[in-house]
């Protein structure tokens, strides 16, 4: 089990192009042996990075989940070097596990990496700000003592609370993360505390938004940790936002999990050892699937980076009445 997340998303060289992960990954919203798929996500990050020169930086993570990784074993990456030039550089990661007894090796995503030479200069310098004003870091509970004000308040039992760290302790492990009190997921507890109102219930789901600040619990040095941390982090919540918005979580659906990713990148001087505020909205659900976003400020309020998922969302199969 890795102690910190630099354990946690470092990938060791087994061979030209190709490496290992250096612990197995983690489990973090299942009660399955289905790993987190920010494992699996960050693990392809640091191989990508680990493929290319330092002047190289990346800015856009393309790919999708073929399927669930285990949490028994370690995961390889294979890196193809698909370009090369002055200015950009591309790699496609196939990420994979071992199978038992003798099987083929079973495949769990496939990922496309861009990395850019940073440009001289800017003609045009923006970003968009967050949908709603939060409170600063400095005013929001720690997870620990939001929840202890939620049982305090009478708003949800302490047995919810227990369940809500065990459920998400991968993340409780390596960030240290802040509830902004303005969001549906810290007054719904995710989505577990069902039936609790909040504040924008009488809003549309698209209007909805959750917020929260995170910074590493160990400190990051190099960059390539710190985007591989980002992959890492950015995973999290998204497939579960539109439930938790809709004061619903996984116990209410027959299958909830993410179907494929678009990672970007606004700057190359990421730096996890500071807070950053996440804002978290779903776009659009139907055909089974939904739509959802998250996007990253620094303390500054530069955006920094965003994370767009599609997720299976099936509902339970209702019995059929007896004749």
């Amino acid at each position: 089990m890795a102690s910190t997340l630099l354990d946690q998303v470092s990938v060791e060289e087994s061979g030209p192009d190709q490496f290992v992960s250096r612990f197995n990954p983690g489990r973090m919203g299942n009660t399955a042996n289905i790993a987190y798929g920010g494992c699996t996500l960050a693990a392809a990050v640091q191989a990508a990075c680990r493929t290319v020169s330092p002047e190289y930086l990346l800015y856009s993570t393309l790919g999708n989940y073929l399927g669930p990784a285990l949490t028994d074993r370690k995961l390889t990456c294979s890196v193809r070097r698909v370009r090369d030039t002055r200015t950009f550089a591309t790699r496609q990661v196939e990420v994979s596990q071992e199978q038992q007894d003798g099987a083929p090796r079973r495949l769990c995503m496939v990922v496309l990496a861009d990395f850019q030479v940073r440009e001289p200069a800017s003609l045009l310098a923006y970003s968009a700000p967050p949908s709603r004003s939060y409170s600063p870091v400095e005013r929001c509970l720690g997870a620990a003592e939001a929840g202890e004000e939620m049982v305090r308040s009478g708003v949800v039992p302490r047995k919810l609370v227990g369940l809500h760290g065990v459920i998400f302790g991968l993340m409780a492990r390596f960030f240290e993360t802040r509830q902004a009190p303005e969001g549906v997921s810290a007054q719904n507890l995710g989505g577990l505390a069902k039936g609790v109102r909040t504040d924008q219930d009488d809003l549309p789901i698209t209007s909805k938004t959750s917020a929260d600040w995170f910074r590493c619990r160990h400190r990051l040095d190099r960059r390539e940790d710190h985007h591989a941390g980002l992959a890492f982090v950015m995973d999290g919540a998204l497939s579960f936002m539109p439930l938790t918005h809709s004061g619903m979580f996984v116990d209410d659906v027959a299958a909830c999990s993410s179907l494929d990713f678009a990672l970007r990148f606004f700057t190359g001087d990421v730096d996890l050892n500071n807070w950053h505020l996440r804002e978290l909205k779903t776009v659009a659900g139907g055909e089974g699937r939904t739509y959802t976003e998250s996007r990253l400020w620094d303390q500054s309020g530069t955006l920094v980076a965003s994370m767009t998922q599609q997720s299976i969302l099936r509902p339970k199969r209702t019995a059929k009445p007896a004749l």
